[in-house]
């Protein structure tokens, strides 16, 4: 009787623990297509900041040419100046050395006719002089005086002639300053002509970077969207899967309750403790499936959905009233991971005032601790995994 009573609970209870299981894959096949999204997201994010940090690179560059090319204008101006200054300064030395040449002529034709008078006389004035002369010291005298005026015009002359000479050699020194700026400038310009290709290159550089940037920050908006229209999806059927599994737990108590079969029961927290010790982490992000493993290891069932589905599922019980055996678990955690924040974090609980979480490895914090970790944006709650009691 009670076999065949068993037979018939199964078999009502199996279309809707179908139901459940097939609304339950469909939330975990949402859920990995989110997460394939997120990580082609985090692929095209990861592309495009390595695109924005290669076009600041090239931005620097340019700046680094513009730089270099408006320094080498400057000296090319710099020089344009002093060739100016040295044209002007040559300009001057000319036009000094045309007057020092107008003076030379005319000091050589003044010489010249005081001469060709003399001569024109018979230089008469000479001889008044000479015979004038009342001694032969005043005629010494006169004589010496002859003598003087003649070298007075010749070196006055000789005067003029070296200021002219000083004048030609200060503008061949003028217009050897002047050739070597030409060179100086002419070095630049041909500089200035490498550097403005230099600054074009760079140019035509970050024209295609940002370009690229701007293609992969349309990639990032489009997964971001499609990202999160899956992520809705995901959470619209976990909500689905809730509900359907409710509504067969329901309908299982119902049976439970009719046929005076005990469903739920004591379950042993020693295989629960075994597991958890040596259950190893699946990963980082994985911390309820840690959770699934632990207790289908122990032999107590097997559990799935996410953080944020079992603690929706199974806790209803304050912390203050947890229990060795109990899950902990928080809907949306605050620990700084996108996972954490989206699905939140679980652990179990397993006396000594210690919870077992998986972070990547097992880790073990204190109560209090997990909780101020995990539990500032949402109230941690505890309870039992599947409804069955450990302790």
């Amino acid at each position: 009787m009670g076999s065949a009573l068993t037979v018939g609970v199964a078999a009502a209870l199996k279309p809707a623990a179908v139901i459940a299981e097939t609304a339950q894959q469909k939330a975990d096949n949402a859920k990995a297509q989110a997460d394939k999204t997120q990580q082609k997201l985090d692929d095209a994010q990861a592309q495009y900041d390595a695109a924005q940090q290669k076009l600041a690179a090239i931005g620097e560059e340019y700046s680094e040419a513009a730089a270099k090319l408006s320094a080498t204008q400057g000296q090319i101006a710099e020089l344009n100046q002093q060739i100016s200054e040295a044209e002007d300064a040559i300009s001057t030395k000319e036009g000094e050395i045309a007057q020092t040449q107008k003076n030379i002529e005319a000091k050589q034709k003044k010489l010249g006719g005081r001469m060709s008078a003399a001569y024109k006389s018979g230089n008469q004035s000479t001889i008044d002089l000479i015979l004038s002369s009342a001694s032969f010291e005043e005629l010494t005298s006169n004589i010496y005086y002859l003598d003087k005026v003649t070298e007075q015009d010749k070196a006055m002359i000789d005067e003029v002639k070296g200021l002219k000479s000083d004048l030609e050699q200060q503008k061949s020194e003028l217009e050897q300053q002047k050739a070597t700026l030409e060179q100086q400038k002419a070095a630049l310009e041909q500089l200035e002509s490498q550097q403005t290709d230099e600054l074009a290159a760079a140019q035509a550089k970050q024209d295609e970077a940002a370009a690229v940037v701007s293609g992969l920050s349309d990639s990032v908006q489009e997964l971001m969207k499609q990202h999160d229209s899956e992520l809705v999806a995901a959470q619209e059927a976990a909500a689905e899967a809730k509900r359907i599994s409710a509504e067969a737990k329901k309908s299982k108590k119902s049976w439970a309750t009719t046929t005076n079969t005990q469903v739920l029961g004591n379950g042993p927290l020693a295989k629960v403790t075994a597991a958890a010790a040596s259950t190893p982490s699946p990963g980082g992000g994985l911390c309820a499936a840690w959770i699934t493993y632990v207790f289908s290891n122990a032999g107590i069932g097997h559990f799935g959905g996410n953080a944020c589905d079992m603690c929706a599922w199974w806790c209803g019980n304050s912390v203050s009233d947890i229990k060795p055996g109990m899950i902990i678990a928080v809907e949306s955690s605050s620990s700084g991971t996108t996972a954490g924040r989206i699905y939140g974090h679980i652990g179990v609980y397993l006396g000594d005032g210690l919870v077992h979480h998986n972070v990547g490895y097992i880790k073990t914090d204190t109560v209090s601790s997990w909780v101020a970790t995990y539990g500032k944006y949402m109230t941690p709650r505890c309870g039992w995994l599947g409804g069955i009691a450990l302790s």
